[in-house]
């Protein structure tokens, strides 16, 4: 088959998270099964089009969002004269896309899920405090205006472009049951056309040589200091779990971004509330990948206490290292952990429940390694490229199938995309 991805995405110009991190394992898997395969992505720095180990990589500069889907759906269909693809991939998030679909409309669509952005939203969405809702009437009140409500989280998917495009697939692939089944209900996809393929995965084999047995008493999140990743809950079980473990260390993987205070940012923020630890915490900042087998190396436990994850490559890397790990139910963590069976598993916001799986993980190391190496076993047998591979393909042809039959699309008038 020949298969074009469209993602804002990709290695190395814009290697931002988990999307590219799919997109650049995924289009190897396919390329080494014999199909002829071309990424169409954004960069920071230049408009250019050429091979990448077998691959062609076409980069443009654009913005997120529509400009990124318009510019993009005009180098495709370009390059759609030449090579004639049989199926594109798309993300959900952003609409990447949309252009494409605009540009050459009997062309079979795939659209993958992610975490589309109204969820990345209502996630990071924090209720005013009451100091907070103080000062939000005192700031109304100067103004001259009186509050009759105090701001809430909002959302009309009527209007949701990145849901009106998945609408447009010929199939949507959902990594894990829990987003799929979420979108199912929120944005009343057709369930028949939603099916799950998990991620690809090939551990590194400096991941796979990390000896299961380690006794490091470190403790390490992985991922951007923000509230969606649960990262204040984890602030609030750092104490209990020193009063019980006085010798563990706290290592903070990734980049700050803002906090609830306006004027800090989450490590700052991070730094304030637990300074009496401070002695037991170390932030990096955000390292590149290169990086990750030497830091896990000096793990015992990794903790991902998401209010909400779809699939998070994180967790993949953690297991192929034969960690501890103490992982949120809320999304795609519970397949992965095989529902606790090779983790533990605890439920968002739930700090207290943080604290008991860390402890437990810390003082008995046995059962930490039993999980561990469960764990990286289970990343090669279930998430292996020859399995994912098959699933990818058999997901293609049924796009192509359903776009045969169905016919040319027939847009609306749309004024963003002419």
């Amino acid at each position: 088959m020949k298969i074009a991805f469209i993602s804002y995405e990709y290695p190395p110009d814009t290697a931002f998270g988990g999307i590219a991190t799919y997109v650049a394992q995924i289009v190897k898997v396919l390329y080494r099964r014999g199909h002829h395969v071309e990424v169409f992505c954004a960069s920071p720095h230049c408009s250019k089009s050429q091979q990448e180990g077998g691959i062609w990589v076409h980069r443009v500069v654009s913005k997120k969002g529509l400009d990124f889907s318009e510019c993009i759906g005009k180098v495709f269909h370009e390059r759609h004269q030449i090579v004639q693809f049989d199926v594109v991939e798309g993300t959900e998030f952003s609409a990447s896309a949309r252009g494409v679909v605009k540009q050459v409309p009997d062309i079979p669509l795939v659209v993958k899920l992610h975490t589309p952005t109204f969820l990345v939203g209502k996630s990071n969405f924090v209720e005013l405090s009451l100091a907070g809702k103080t000062r939000w009437v005192l700031g109304a009140l100067r103004q001259g205006k009186i509050p009759n409500r105090f701001p809430k989280w909002q959302y009309d998917p009527s209007s949701d472009i990145e849901r009106l495009h998945t609408l447009e697939a010929d199939e949507i692939v959902t990594p894990s049951v829990s987003l799929g089944s979420k979108l199912v209900e929120t944005w009343l996809l057709p369930p028949e056309r939603v099916v799950h393929i998990p991620y690809p995965y090939i551990p590194s084999p400096a991941l796979l040589e990390i000896p299961v047995a380690t006794q490091t008493n470190v403790i390490t999140f992985i991922g951007r200091l923000e509230i969606r990743k649960g990262i204040l809950d984890l602030a609030k079980a750092i104490p209990i779990i020193l009063k019980y473990c006085p010798e563990a260390k706290f290592r903070f993987v990734g980049t700050a971004l803002p906090s609830p205070q306006r004027n800090l940012d989450m490590r700052e923020y991070l730094e304030k509330y637990l300074k009496v630890h401070q002695n037991s915490l170390e932030f990096t900042g955000g390292v590149s990948s290169d990086c990750i087998p030497s830091l896990l190396a000096k793990t015992d436990v990794c903790v991902f206490p998401s209010r909400w994850e779809n699939f998070p490559n994180v967790c993949l890397e953690a297991m192929a290292a034969a960690r501890g790990v103490v992982g949120s139910d809320a999304g795609g963590m519970v397949e992965m952990l095989d529902q606790g069976r090779v983790g533990r598993l605890i439920p968002p916001h739930d700090y207290r429940a943080i604290a008991e799986a860390i402890i437990e993980l810390l003082k008995h190391p046995g059962l930490r390694m039993q999980l561990g190496k469960a764990a990286r076993d289970r990343i090669l047998s279930e998430y292996n490229t020859d399995r994912i591979g098959a699933l990818q393909e058999a997901s293609y042809q049924r796009a192509i199938e359903y776009r045969r039959l169905a016919g040319e699309r027939h847009f609306e008038r749309d004024s963003t995309l002419r």
